[in-house]
């Protein structure tokens, strides 16, 4: 018996179903298929990343990935939501631990500021109470940055 598909999609981690999933609501009458070599789907990258769902602060105000980036963590935050998936908001710190790192810092804040990102700099002090074992001179707190376990994602977009 053959089989015929409109399209296909080589590989299921997090990038192919959700490939698949926006191609099926923009043409539920396709007929779609997913490829993967692995017995399970996310065995991959997808299955073995640490899970952050990134705030925006790294890329560079108006930029494609700043305004994706910003998008698709608020999109993620609601799929987990209507999906019930656990999101631990565990926020962030980054920090500059010599001079020469300082103006590097003061960049990325810039960032996330023009980026809409919720972000704030701190002291020695206020980086101590986040985590008491940090020395550093100067540091970026991003309260919104999170984690998911990107298995249970995939595993809600079958």
């Amino acid at each position: 018996m053959e089989n015929s598909y409109d399209i296909a999609i080589i590989g299921g981690g997090i990038i192919g179903l959700a490939t698949a999933r926006a191609l099926d609501e923009r043409a539920p009458r396709a007929r779609l298929v997913i490829l993967e070599k692995e017995a399970k789907l996310a065995t991959h990258q997808t299955g073995n990343n640490s899970g952050v769902i990134h705030s925006g602060i790294y890329y560079k105000p108006g930029s494609y990935k700043a305004k994706l980036c910003v998008e698709g963590k608020g999109l993620m935050l609601d799929f987990c939501s209507k999906h019930g998936i656990r999101v631990d908001h565990v926020g962030k710190v980054i920090v500059a631990t010599e001079q020469a790192e300082l103006p590097r810092l003061q960049t990325l804040y810039e960032r996330g500021v023009a980026n809409g990102v919720p972000v704030e700099m701190i002291d020695p002090g206020q980086l101590r109470e986040i985590e008491p074992h940090a020395n550093a001179l100067r540091a970026i707190r991003s309260p919104s940055t999170a984690i998911v376990d990107y298995k249970e994602v995939c595993a809600a977009m079958t």
